[in-house]
């Protein structure tokens, strides 16, 4: 090659373009490559954030229960549920009726008539079946 064609190849344009692409293409790989990082770190804070606000939430309900079970209102509730009563109370405790066993004993062996909580006990005193 002769000097004045190595001149004419450097003055074009088209050579000038491959050597900016050729300079400018790792740039805008890399450029590329902290976009996706970027927005995976976007995505991952925004997880994160509601969590966060889960749990913050979490704990202002957890501090609520705290004070509650601190409180008269819960140790009386408690009491209640335990069928405790105050000095000046009278305790009434409903008892179901239980059915004859000589003219029902099927439905004596089937059915529980012994309910676990406070409302399935009343609920048996007035309407004779467990709900």
């Amino acid at each position: 090659m002769s000097s004045s064609r190595r001149s004419v190849v450097w003055r074009s344009p088209r050579a000038w373009l491959i050597i900016a692409a050729i300079i400018v293409l790792p740039f805008l790989a890399e450029f590329n490559a902290r976009l996706t990082q970027s927005r995976e770190l976007d995505a991952q804070q925004a997880v994160l954030s509601a969590q966060v606000d889960a749990e913050r939430a979490r704990h202002e309900a957890l501090l609520k229960l705290q004070v509650w079970v601190n409180s008269d209102g819960y140790v009386e509730h408690w009491a209640r549920l335990s069928r405790m009563v105050q000095p000046d109370e009278i305790a009434v405790i409903p008892v179901a009726i239980q059915p004859n066993p000589a003219t029902s004993n099927v439905r004596a062996t089937t059915s529980n008539t012994t309910p676990n909580d406070i409302l399935g006990e009343w609920w048996t005193a007035f309407f004779g079946e467990a709900h």
